[in-house]
This record gives structure tokens, C-alpha cells and sequence, in this order.
């Protein structure tokens, strides 16, 4: 499959190829045997038959999903975690430890964003044992990342930037793997979600995680409507988590970015609603 006709497939998805430039190699061998095992012997072909078929256009997509990542993935988002927005999350639950403090993890891939989380909290938790509990809703589209997010064994690539004390405290090891103790699996609730084509949970958040996925790899129509929906489940004072080579589509003015990382931003307690998300400053 070239790369002209990989352009056709995200553009039948309303995806991004600057999204995808750097990872593509992977994702269209996917692509090319699954267009080779549905009987089509071109991209145009292959897309008239998902577009009638359901059932291979979900294929499609989970085929274009992209799972890298490791533990603790930009060291510097989780010291201002640690040194800011966690202190600041636990004083607007008001008393200590009587509330739970709740996260959504949109688009989890294999866990390991949720799972740093965890064991964040968990290190945290033993200095303070006034930190409220910690409950996560991980969402993913792809059941497939969801059931080996739940496994929670994991090679040692991607645990390098665990210090040797937490890494022992949190896994042990099997054959060459490491397996998550289940103590760190505790208080997750796993779903499958699709943020483009399904309304948000019902539920309010205090931090979401909203990394390396919408941001990076879908068109701005899509990026646009489905972070405006996102954004009305986060809690006034709670705190929106991207990637650090991603944008937000739009800038709302009830959201403000972090001095100490910029690619946090918290929401206002005091926002009004606007009629037009897709208007810069909206």
C-alpha cells in the first residue's frame, strides 16, 4: 500500500496524515491484508466495501488504531502531577479524603497511562494518607487494547523510566514480563467508548487524560466536536491532560493553561457556555 493510497483510507475517516506520517508503516501493512483478506484489489474498491459494510469498517478503524506507549511517558508532565495539579485536585474535593477524586482516561490504548496513575497515587497516598481515593474510567475503542490493558503484563521496554524500588513494589516478573500486582488494578473501571461516534459518559471528572490520540490523529471537524463534548464532563477546577506535540483545536475561554507544563490546562469555576465551538475562543 503507498502512501497515496493510505491518504484515501484517512481521508475516509476524516484522519490525519500528519498524524499518522511518523507511524504508517505499521498501520498499512494492517490495512493491506485486511484489504487483501475482504477480496479488494484496490484502496478504491476496498473503500466502496466498507462503506457497505459494517462490519469490516469497524475492523478498519481498529486497524488504524495506534498503541506506543510506556509507563510514566513524559517524565515531566508527571512531576507537575505530583507537584501541582494532584495537591491542587485533593483541596477542590474539599475534605480531606471524603470524596473521591475521579479520572477518565480517553483513549487508554494498553493501560499504561491509567496505570501510572495508579501507582502515582498509590507512592502519594503513603505520604499522605489523607489523599482521597483515586477511582479511573479507562476507555478505549479497540477491545482488543482493552482486554491486554486488563492483563496488565507488560515487556521491559516499556517500564524503563520506573525506578527499580517502584518497579518492584508494583510487578513481578513472569518469564521475560512483567505482571501489574493486582493491589495497582484496583478502583479502574475499563469500557469500550468510541469519543467520535458516542456521546461521553455521564459522569463528571476532575482529570482527564486525553493524550496521543484524538489530538494527533483525526481531522479538525472531528478533533473539534468531540473535545467541545469532552470538555463538558470535567468539573470546574479539574484539569485537561494532552500530549506534548499536540494542540487543542480551539482555545475556550474557560480554560486556562498551566504555567508550570503547558499542555495542562484547568477549567474555570466560574465558565459560560458558548453557541459555536468551532469559533476560536469558543
Amino acid at each position: 500500500m503507498d502512501d497515496d493510497s493510505f491518504r484515501k483510507i484517512l481521508q475516509f475517516f476524516n484522519l490525519s496524515w500528519r498524524g499518522y506520517r511518523r507511524v504508517r508503516k505499521g498501520v498499512k501493512r494492517r490495512l493491506a491484508k485486511h484489504m487483501e483478506a475482504c477480496g479488494c484489489r484496490s484502496m478504491d474498491e476496498y473503500l466502496q466495501f466498507l462503506e457497505k459494510n459494517g462490519r469490516a469498517n469497524r475492523v478498519a478503524q481498529e486497524l488504524l488504531t495506534v498503541s506506543i506507549s510506556r509507563f510514566f511517558r513524559d517524565t515531566r508532565l508527571w512531576e507537575v502531577m505530583e507537584k501541582c495539579v494532584i495537591p491542587k485536585t485533593e483541596k477542590s474535593t474539599g475534605t480531606p479524603g471524603a470524596q473521591a477524586v475521579r479520572a477518565w482516561s480517553a483513549g487508554c490504548s494498553c493501560g499504561e497511562e491509567v496505570y501510572s496513575l495508579k501507582i502515582l497515587w498509590h507512592l502519594l497516598r503513603g505520604k499522605n494518607p489523607h489523599l482521597p481515593s483515586l477511582q479511573i474510567l479507562a476507555t478505549d475503542s479497540n477491545p482488543e487494547v482493552l482486554r491486554k490493558a486488563q492483563m496488565a503484563v507488560y515487556p521491559q521496554s516499556s517500564l524503563k523510566n520506573l525506578p527499580s524500588q517502584v518497579l518492584d513494589e508494583a510487578f513481578f516478573k513472569e518469564g521475560k514480563d512483567f505482571v501489574l500486582r493486582e493491589e495497582f488494578k484496583r478502583g479502574i473501571h475499563w469500557k469500550q467508548h468510541d469519543f467520535i461516534r458516542e456521546p461521553p459518559p455521564a459522569q463528571s471528572f476532575h482529570m482527564i487524560f486525553l493524550r496521543n490520540n484524538l489530538l494527533t490523529y483525526y481531522g479538525h471537524t472531528l478533533q473539534t466536536r468531540s473535545l467541545w463534548a469532552i470538555l463538558e464532563t470535567l468539573r470546574p477546577e479539574g484539569f485537561l491532560v494532552i500530549g506534548q506535540n499536540e494542540t487543542l483545536p480551539v482555545e475556550p475561554d474557560f480554560l486556562k493553561t498551566c504555567i508550570e507544563y503547558r499542555f495542562i490546562f484547568q477549567k474555570l469555576r466560574h465558565n459560560q457556555q458558548h453557541g459555536d465551538p468551532s469559533t476560536p475562543g469558543a
